[in-house]
């Protein structure tokens, strides 16, 4: 009894992988009969994750647009089966069409809509699991499936929002280096040996060019090699929980961009809560799911101290104000919400307070970034120039008094 991952043909004879849950492998064999399909191989599953089956990277577009179809299909009464097997044929998305259609296989067998969503981790998270399993549990299918599409909407703009706003200051900061580089280590090799053979004593700013030309081309290869060095050792350190946490304890430091980046885990804290709560998950439960969909390790061992606390009587707003990551009006709204019984209105709020600043903020660092790289290009720019004309004057000055 428990999980099989099954190969088998279709009437056509395709080859068709999948998971279904059954007592025995005859018994699978007997459901795979009643799909159509024919048995080759199976074997058993005992975990979860070993159990899911890879289709390819799933857009989170192809989420949404498969979720609000699920929606409006329920709250028009179209039974699950039928609005899941409606899509599958509908979609254009090949890849994504034969994960329907294995989520499909699964709930014919018997399989809760949310357990056949959860043998695609890399598709589903958790949370979407959670919620899509509570509006089974309740009834409330339609609103929770409802709720998630503005929820992944919501995640969809963020997103947008930032390569957006970053795109400009991203270009402007390969130009510059880009150009420093190229002047380093081209150009400027080319005017040193005219610079130096005026006999003149050359002024600071071109010494300190020179210094610094020498600098690149004698070391442009470990410069290089230092940064793969440096990719490398963040991706590697980036999987563990003590390099995360250190890396993102550095990224809410950095200036501007730390501001940016707590508000937006904040705000993602503030969606994620919400959605859980208001779908009828408890706070413990809803605080055990934060911890590992937050995105952040700083704000992560945050929620787990808090749950901690909470756990042993204490209120969430008195277990949230120990940590110095969440802000006053954070606190403030949840406090309220407590006290009145209205959580999840108050959350609501805090995520509504998020959706307007997280945008505003993200428009105006990277307004303040263009002014800002703009002067330091036009700043490189005048340096070299100077130190390459500085003494060409010099030396024209000094043919001009000898006359």
């Amino acid at each position: 009894m428990g999980n099989f991952k099954y190969m088998a043909r279709d009437m056509d004879g395709q080859s068709i992988e999948g998971i279904l849950f059954a007592e025995s492998e005859q018994i699978l064999s007997e459901k795979l009969s009643e799909m159509d399909l024919i048995l080759i191989e199976a074997r058993i599953i005992k975990d979860l994750e070993s159990a899911s089956i890879s289709f390819g990277k799933i857009k989170r577009r192809d989420i949404i647009l498969f979720t609000n179809h699920l929606a409006t299909s329920v709250e028009a009464g179209v039974p699950v089966i039928s609005a899941i097997s409606d899509y599958a044929a509908e979609t254009e998305n090949i890849r994504f069409a034969k994960m329907i259609r294995d989520i499909e296989r699964q709930v014919m067998a018997g399989t809760t809509l949310s357990e056949s969503f959860s043998k695609h981790p890399k598709a589903f998270s958790s949370l979407y699991i959670s919620v899509v399993a509570t509006g089974e549990a309740t009834g409330n299918l339609d609103k929770v499936l409802n709720d998630l599409v503005g929820f992944l909407e919501w995640q969809e703009e963020l997103l947008a929002q930032i390569r957006q706003a970053s795109i400009y200051p991203a270009f402007l900061v390969s130009m510059i280096i880009g150009v420093i580089i190229v002047m380093m280590t081209i150009t400027l090799p080319k005017f040193i040996p005219v610079l130096e053979g005026f006999g003149v004593e050359l002024p600071a700013p071109t010494r300190i060019l020179i210094k610094v030309s020498n600098f690149f081309q004698d070391n442009l290869l470990l410069m290089f090699f230092g940064f793969i060095v440096f990719i490398i050792v963040y991706i590697i350190s980036n999987k563990n929980e003590t390099g995360r946490h250190f890396w993102d304890t550095v990224k809410l430091k950095l200036p501007l961009l730390g501001k940016l980046q707590k508000k937006i885990i904040l705000s993602k804290f503030a969606h994620y809560f919400s959605m859980l709560y208001s779908s009828g998950i408890g706070v413990l439960e809803s605080f055990s799911i934060l911890q590992d969909i937050v995105g952040n390790e700083v704000l992560k061992r945050a929620i787990h101290r808090c749950s901690l606390d909470i756990e042993q009587g204490s209120s969430i707003y008195d277990a949230l104000v120990k940590e110095k990551i969440f802000p006053p009006l954070v606190l403030r709204m949840i406090q309220v919400g407590e006290s009145t019984g209205k959580l999840d209105t108050s959350l609501h709020k805090v995520s509504q307070y998020y959706d307007k600043e997280v945008p505003q903020t993200i428009s105006k660092i990277f307004a303040a970034f263009e002014p800002i790289l703009i002067i330091v290009m036009g700043g490189v720019v005048l340096f070299i120039a100077l130190s390459i004309f500085l003494p060409i004057y010099k030396l024209t000055s000094a043919m001009g008094a000898n006359r």
